[in-house]
């Protein structure tokens, strides 16, 4: 009896779960070279890009080479050879398109710099891999 109870609620538990799983999920941010959206430029002072302060000067343009202003630029690195090493923060308009972040690359080697655009409806990500010497 105990034995029927318990695989009662199991199918009771699966159908309740199953119910809820049809929900909409939310949009996922565009991927980089999925679409022409969105293109974004990196540049950074000092040039090249070296250990320690720097800035980071992003030029962002939809698909029609049109500055995008206005919008919400979201800025993190990670270190690719070595986990744990990273920043982020948000970037401050400079207008025009630009976009800049002061940021601290304490280590040389290879990192991965994600950018996330919003901007009424627009929600892009894209990462962008970047050499610090």
């Amino acid at each position: 009896m105990r034995r029927m109870f318990f695989i009662s609620m199991y199918f009771v538990l699966a159908a309740v779960l199953a119910a809820c799983g049809g929900s909409a999920q939310p949009a996922a941010p565009v991927e980089s070279g999925s679409s022409n959206l969105v293109n974004i430029q990196v540049e950074t002072n000092p040039n090249p890009a070296m250990m320690g302060d720097m800035e980071l000067i992003l030029t962002i343009t939809d698909g029609d080479g049109k500055p995008i202003e206005g919008a919400t630029v979201d800025v993190s690195a990670d270190h690719t050879d070595m986990t744990g090493m990273g920043m982020s923060g948000l970037a401050t308009e400079q207008g025009g398109g630009h976009y800049s972040i002061n940021a601290n690359f304490s280590m040389s080697g290879n990192w991965k710099i994600t950018v996330y655009v919003r901007k009424d409806g627009l929600d892009y990500k894209e990462d962008i891999e970047f050499k610090v010497q």
